[in-house]
């Protein structure tokens, strides 16, 4: 006889929920939302289209349409759940409500529900990269997000929207406001080689790890041209470090030599741009045939070792694939067009919100799966829903 799956305990202990202590939770919580509609005349309490949103996200809903189907197809399951009595919100009233409510509001809560980070933050990788919403973007209308994420945890703890890719540094302050990254290694690709970004990060006691481009012409220079010496001389010095990995997988080999020094001492911006390592990266990738070479420079404010450095540049991409991708394909982020007022980035707030639930609450189980889930069996939803207000109480 073929053998029995073993049951699922995490989910078995998700669809058990204590549903008077939920309702309460949920409306603690939103006391003090800033909503900005006139309350007097307002059908629907603000916690209450949050609730619903949330929830549609956490079931399979991509679009408002989808979510005022959701809220018309389970609206009464929510009142008989939580022992309300509301009439089912249209279509237009979740819109108005998302294009009206300033995201700011939103960004808070999401800070507030999720608090990832660890009490030790030490050797910790924190994120910062910028992704475009190409549904709601063209050559007049830019919806460019900026985010903090966690690699470890993947989690997103802050967003920002600026004006394009160019102002992507200008969102940093903002980003770690009233976050004790102390210990913390945050990581940036080159838009953030500024002096005064950098900066800022060692004031608040993290350190960073950036990559080194043309947009610091003459520091590049001098890294490229000491890394090239070296290079001619196979790395033959007590200055340097290094270390080979090698990667297999979907047709490709691909082998990343990873050379570290630092002694600085030759480096006339040591001092003012805080470096302590400099990390050269030569990549040889074999695919289709064909081989492609590269080579990326990289600057720390951490001393470290070429095996450190090296997950660390890898876990800095983590933020395509578990973020950016998952919102692209799982939650069909590109392909959303609703653009008026503040509709597109509360959208993009509740999807990252309803993957950080699922992260955090259920951890070993795919978004997918987690959302399938949340859509077949409606006490899966609750639970979901309970533990992450539960943390708040």
């Amino acid at each position: 006889m073929p053998k029995r799956k073993t049951v699922d305990k995490e989910y078995q202990e998700l669809i058990n929920t204590n549903l008077p202590a939920l309702k309460e939770s949920i409306q603690n919580f939103f006391s003090d939302f800033p909503d900005p509609r006139i309350q007097l005349r307002c059908l629907y309490p603000s916690w209450y289209l949050i609730l619903i949103i949330l929830s549609g996200y956490l079931s399979n809903c991509n679009t408002i349409a989808d979510i005022a189907y959701f809220a018309e197809a389970r609206g009464a399951w929510l009142n008989a759940s939580f022992g309300l009595n509301f009439n089912i919100p249209s279509y237009d009233t979740i819109w108005w409500f998302l294009a009206r409510v300033k995201p700011n509001g939103l960004k808070d809560l999401m800070f507030q529900w999720l608090t990832p980070l660890p009490a030790d933050l030490k050797n910790q990788l924190l994120v910062v990269d910028g992704k475009r919403l190409k549904g709601v973007s063209d050559n007049e209308h830019i919806c460019h997000l900026v985010e903090l994420f966690a690699a470890e945890s993947r989690l997103v703890i802050r967003q920002e929207k600026v004006q394009n890719k160019s102002c992507e540094r200008k969102a940093l302050p903002q980003l770690l406001k009233g976050i004790d990254v102390k210990g913390a290694i945050i990581s940036f690709d080159a838009h953030f080689t500024y002096k005064e970004e950098l900066q800022y990060v060692l004031n608040a006691g993290a350190d960073y790890l950036v990559g080194i481009k043309g947009n610091q012409g003459n520091l590049e220079a001098e890294i490229h041209n000491f890394f090239s010496q070296a290079h001619a001389i196979d790395y033959q010095s007590e200055e340097f470090n290094c270390h080979l990995t090698l990667d297999k997988g979907h047709g490709r080999i691909e082998s990343r030599h990873i050379c570290v020094t630092q002694d600085l001492d030759w480096l006339a911006q040591k001092e003012e741009w805080g470096l302590k390592s400099l990390i050269e990266v030569r990549a040889e990738r074999f695919i289709g045939g064909k081989v492609q070479n590269s080579i990326r420079y990289y600057g720390c404010s951490r001393y470290a070792s070429p095996e450190q450095f090296a997950d660390w540049i890898r876990e800095h991409w983590l933020i395509e694939n578990p973020l950016h991708y998952v919102v692209d394909v799982i939650f069909n982020e590109d392909a959303s067009l609703a653009n008026i007022g503040h509709i597109a980035e509360n959208l993009s707030l509740f999807r990252r919100l309803a993957m950080n639930v699922v992260r955090s609450c259920d951890p070993e189980r795919g978004i997918a799966d987690a959302r399938r889930g949340a859509t077949y069996e409606p006490k899966y939803l609750l639970g979901l829903l309970s533990r992450l207000f539960a943390k708040k109480r």
